[in-house]
């Protein structure tokens, strides 16, 4: 079904694609569109729909305790942790305020306009990259004049770049409102359809091709270390030629975030 980001798309019943699950952790594949909680404009948040998931699927008589501890922009899709108890939410977000929770997403870019050529290249170092980051009007800028604006932390790894388009995966560092879409963009890659942030293109069944790839955590209970990934949906491959896009597959399954 296809999904619009300026409709509430989501009213009938969802039923998640849910990548890991235990006593206390419940981990899906977020879709592109829907927001991760509720706002202002009063449409159902993937917090809420699989509050009703787990009332309805495991009969519970009162209300469902679901923790969000980490959030997704409502354009991306991918991996995202919930935590079933209040202990497991306490415990994981300690490891996301001590940077020791590992996110690494994947984007698709485009330059501008052709005058900006991007090279041809492919499977890159992992590079650093740190800006000043300010909120302005619900816009994410950076302004690295401005020392007191907090800092935006990410590392970089091209894993095919041809002509205007390429394929990256993006292992964060810090957590700021938007830093993935305004870091990129500030480097001249704007991720294809987020026009927010520069992009030219439109985006495709009104996402942005941001996707949340892999996570690694300590599972809170068990001190064990758990990694999940979600491959990136087919319309990020939709620039690509069917070799370019076994090249990514091949850089992308020696990826280590």
């Amino acid at each position: 079904m296809t999904r619009d980001c300026d409709k509430d798309a989501w009213s009938e019943p969802f039923i998640p694609e849910v990548l890991y699950e235990d006593n206390h952790l419940l981990i899906v594949n977020k879709p592109a569109g829907m927001l991760t909680q509720g706002d202002a404009s009063g449409k159902i948040s993937l917090l809420e729909h699989l509050k009703r998931y787990l009332k309805v699927r495991d009969q519970k008589p009162g209300n469902v305790y679901l923790g969000m501890v980490q959030r997704l922009d409502k354009p991306v899709s991918g991996v995202i942790v919930f935590a079933k108890t209040s202990k497991a939410a306490a415990r994981i977000s300690a490891q996301i305020r001590e940077r020791q929770l590992t996110k690494c997403y994947l984007a698709v870019t485009a330059s501008r306009s052709a005058s900006e050529p991007q090279q041809d290249c492919e499977a890159g170092d992992w590079n650093q990259i740190t800006h000043h980051l300010r909120r302005i009007r619900g816009v994410s800028v950076i302004d690295d004049d401005d020392a007191a604006a907090p800092k935006a932390s990410l590392k970089l790894k091209t894993l095919l770049l041809t002509g205007k388009v390429g394929f990256h995966a993006v292992h964060l560092i810090t957590g700021r409102k938007h830093q993935i879409r305004a870091q990129l963009a500030a480097l001249g890659l704007p991720i294809c359809g987020d026009g927010k942030y520069g992009s030219a293109i439109p985006p495709p069944d009104g996402r942005i091709l941001l996707h949340s790839y892999l996570v690694r955590l300590a599972h809170p209970t068990r001190k064990t270390n758990l990694e999940v990934t979600s491959a990136p949906p087919d319309e990020f491959y939709a620039a690509f030629t069917a070799e370019e896009r076994n090249r990514i597959q091949e850089n992308l399954g020696e990826l280590r975030c």
